[in-house]
């Protein structure tokens, strides 16, 4: 018998799991109050690493997804305090993933969410609507994908923990010059890191973390001042021409929720669940690995322990348990570790780049631990 299931939330994750139900011929109802004009206007880019693209090859997205993403195949990972810097390049990536002239590649959000909204709105097993009719008990499973700020997690009165960052982040797009073509950037500054993602056309993401105050201190500078200051923590053979759209600026938390205890069927997907700092651009991408787990545990519903189906928000949460717990931690380490100017740890800062430079396998675990999934290829071998 078909599943009906109601997602509350069309952003990437809950578009990307009624894509996914629905190519099992499960009945989608997606509430989302927004029009897909709205949806569509937010000035982002997301990373997307290997874990992800091997998800979107499962679904029969990629070769859409990936025309309208930038592919890079190196990136330099520096300490700008301890002036220690290592390159990571295809050849680190893990032998499942050899085949790839890229380590990862960078997507606007509106191309991203055009891709996906058209599949949906072409589903004849997706039906979409701006309210919701409170009838959960006429749907087998309910599942909220309404982000970091979740109304359904408030009226399901989920538990959940939230602890957030004395730093903010601002973004934008810049032209940068002196950039190899296809090189991404992490570099670890005192107050926090600064990311630069390309996107074709010396055009960069610039994702810029610092403290609070600073933050908004920088949201009141022109774009000249900002670029100023930009170029002051750039590497010297990069500089900062011209920031070409508006700066958006956001809070960070580190997060997590409880699964559901009141009803079994109803689950948290995403940003919904869980938080956590964006070094390494893990966000989405676990956000993605959150909806292969589920829909692939829902589409299997039928085969599980009848004791698994009674409290299936449970088992599906132990199920991602290690990956989100990993990035929780692993985050907010390199964080503590990289972001201060705490003498007595730079000594140990320049261990760990020296290892990374010297060992490539080294160098390789550690790539693949953060773009194949925190669980490393355990993930990969029980999913694909």
């Amino acid at each position: 018998m078909k599943k009906k299931i109601k997602i509350l939330g069309s952003g990437p994750t809950g578009s990307l799991l009624a894509l996914f139900l629905a190519s099992e011929d499960c009945n989608i109802d997606i509430v989302e109050p927004l029009s897909d004009i709205e949806l569509l206007s937010r000035d982002k880019g997301y990373a997307i690493t290997q874990s992800s693209r091997r998800i979107f090859e499962k679904l029969g997205i990629w070769s859409s997804l990936e025309k309208v993403s930038f592919g890079f195949d190196s990136l330099s990972i520096i300490d700008n305090e301890t002036s220690q810097s290592v390159i990571v390049r295809t050849n680190d990536l893990r032998k499942f993933n050899k085949n790839q002239s890229n380590i990862g590649w960078v997507i606007e959000h509106k191309h991203f969410m055009k891709i996906l909204l058209d599949l949906i709105n072409s589903n004849i097993y997706i039906n979409k609507s701006t309210s919701d009719l409170k009838d959960d008990e006429n749907f087998d499973f309910i599942l909220a994908a309404d982000g970091r700020e979740s109304e359904t997690r408030k009226a399901w009165k989920t538990i959940y923990h939230k602890r957030f960052y004395k730093q903010r982040c601002i973004s934008f797009k810049a032209i940068l010059k002196g950039l190899p073509t296809k090189r991404a950037y992490e570099i670890f500054k005192d107050q926090g890191p600064l990311a630069l993602l390309p996107a074709g056309n010396d055009i960069y993401q610039v994702i810029w973390f610092s403290s609070i105050p600073k933050v908004k201190v920088q949201l009141k500078q022109d774009n000249s001042q900002l670029l100023s200051e930009l170029m002051n923590i750039l590497p010297d053979n990069i500089y900062a021409k011209e920031i070409i759209s508006e700066v958006s600026n956001y809070s960070l938390a580190k997060a997590f929720a409880l699964p559901n205890f009141a009803g079994f069927n109803k689950i948290l997907v995403g940003d919904s669940a869980h938080s956590f700092h964006p070094v390494g651009g893990q966000g989405l991408n676990s956000c993605i690995r959150d909806v292969y787990e589920l829909s692939t545990l829902i589409n299997n519903y039928e085969s599980i322990s009848v004791v698994k189906k009674k409290f299936f928000s449970i088992y599906y949460y132990f199920k991602r348990f290690g990956d989100i717990f990993s990035l929780l931690i692993v985050t907010d380490f390199l964080i503590k570790l990289f972001c201060n100017r705490l003498f007595f740890l730079y000594p140990l800062r320049s261990f760990i780049f020296f290892l990374l430079r010297s060992y490539k396998f080294i160098r390789c675990g550690v790539f693949s631990l953060m773009t194949d999934s925190l669980k490393g290829n355990l993930f990969l071998k029980n999913n694909f």
